[in-house]
């Protein structure tokens, strides 16, 4: 008896600590000292990391539950494979890594990062958290910081919230301060929300996530979490059209359009209804931000002769680093330049041109991927994309799993120009950690896995 009540409370922990994950994701805080169970790197003192390293240490001390039936699965145990093969080889891109000699803690620490986000994603797929609960840790997100960001766009500065120990984390946000991001728009400099993130593009891409996992409650037989679920969607789209964050704006519309035909074959008549609500919210929201913010706009919009100079320099620096990622991949086509080492590459690069800049990520995942670990690392990364969207689709997803598979889409598409989903932590952990929720649903051991847990 005294057995079962501390597996039944480890459980719970477990549980809890997972859902935390998915909640902290919009926080970046890191402790002032380095934990000292852990090694000193950068990475190493993010408050998500540790939690994320209590839910690994939770599950191995449950007995690693739920992974015997995950390996007797064939597409879970082919994932399993990839997610394992494609850290081994990241680990090992330390040997040849860029800056292996002068800064081998550039490496390690992007290294050690994908290995924790691989096992937390393994974790997940075996433990199947309820994806109601993550939408809820999710949507909890979205309040807050879509609050947040209303106050500092009110504000047009920070609200000083890094001198609260409830509050971490908050830049110093001055919109006449050279390198925050604003939209400039006849001579006045806009600020552009971050909450308590570094950047409003990350602000967008949490909201975005945030929003599509909130047709998982929009569509639940739960009135009260069908009204909860559209009174979020509606405050949160006001958030997420404030960060100005155009990559965000066009992967959650993909992602809204790739959720409809996955759920049309389960659901048909019962989408037209709450969905036909959310739109109409969607279209006051948006028509009411057209007007109230129309000259930033144009400006943000525009790819014409009326541009903003901070908007053509934020095509040309991308493009430039596009160009430097293509150069890394030639000359080092199999291998790559090691984990986390492009921006130093670039950087050295850069010594060579006339650029006012300095190193920086490429703002495409799989070109940063292939310029990171080579062409065997940009395959497995692929492979294991490709395998999850499968486990996903295989069983036709409910409306919770299609919201959370449609914020994984986003992610990917949010990939294509911008790099936060493959180098930065709270990212990584949402893009691996959701394909795991959305792809645990195996009806075959679903029962199996019940009686392990209890």
């Amino acid at each position: 008896m005294p057995s079962q009540t501390v597996q039944h409370i480890l459980h719970r922990a477990l549980q809890f600590m997972i859902l935390l994950t998915f909640a902290l994701i919009p926080l970046w805080y890191r402790f002032p000292e380095n934990p000292f169970y852990l090694p000193t790197l950068y990475v190493s003192r993010f408050s998500i990391l540790q939690v994320m390293l209590l839910a690994i240490v939770l599950w191995i001390a449950r007995g690693i539950p739920g992974l015997r039936c995950v390996w007797r699965d064939p597409l879970q145990r082919t994932w399993l494979l990839l997610l394992l093969t494609l850290t081994a080889w990241v680990i090992a891109s330390q040997m040849w890594a860029f800056r292996r000699a002068a800064n081998p803690e550039v490496a390690q620490s992007a290294a050690f990062q994908f290995s924790v986000v691989m096992l937390f994603a393994i974790v997940v797929i075996s433990t199947r958290p309820s994806p109601k609960w993550v939408i809820g840790a999710l949507l909890t997100g979205v309040v807050w910081n879509t609050a947040l960001a209303i106050l500092q766009t009110h504000n047009q500065a920070d609200l000083g919230l890094r001198f609260f120990a409830a509050f971490p984390g908050e830049f110093p946000l001055d919109p006449a301060r050279s390198g925050v991001s604003v939209v400039v728009a006849n001579g006045v400099r806009w600020l552009r929300p971050y909450a308590l993130l570094p950047h409003p593009n990350m602000l967008g891409g949490f909201l975005m996530i945030g929003l599509l996992a909130a047709v998982g409650w929009i569509l639940s037989a739960n009135q009260k979490l069908r009204w909860f679920g559209t009174a979020i969607f509606g405050f949160g789209l006001w958030g997420l059209l404030l960060t100005f964050s155009r990559g965000a704006w066009l992967a959650f519309a993909v992602g809204g359009f790739a959720i409809v035909p996955i759920l049309w074959r389960t659901h048909k008549r019962r989408l037209l209804r709450p969905l036909g609500v959310a739109g109409g919210i969607a279209i006051v929201v948006g028509l009411l931000f057209t007007f109230t913010h129309r000259d930033l706009l144009l400006v943000r919009t525009s790819s014409g002769s009326n541009t903003e100079l901070s908007e053509l320099r934020s095509y040309v620096d991308r493009t430039i680093f596009t160009n430097y990622a293509q150069r890394a991949i030639r000359e080092n086509p199999v291998r790559g330049v090691g984990i986390g080492n492009f921006p130093w590459r670039a950087s050295f690069y850069l010594v060579e041109s006339d650029f006012d800049l300095r190193g920086d990520n490429a703002h495409h995942v799989l070109l940063q991927a292939w310029a990171e670990l080579g062409v065997i690392g940009w395959g497995l990364t692929v492979a294991a994309w490709m395998v999850g969207i499968e486990l996903a689709l295989r069983n036709r997803p409910d409306a919770q799993r299609a919201a959370l598979l449609a914020g994984v889409l986003a992610l990917g598409i949010i990939g294509i120009i911008d790099h936060y989903p493959w180098t930065i932590l709270q990212f990584q952990t949402a893009w691996w950690g959701l394909l795991a929720v959305v792809g645990s649903d195996d009806k075959a051991n679903r029962n199996a896995i019940t009686m392990s847990q209890a």
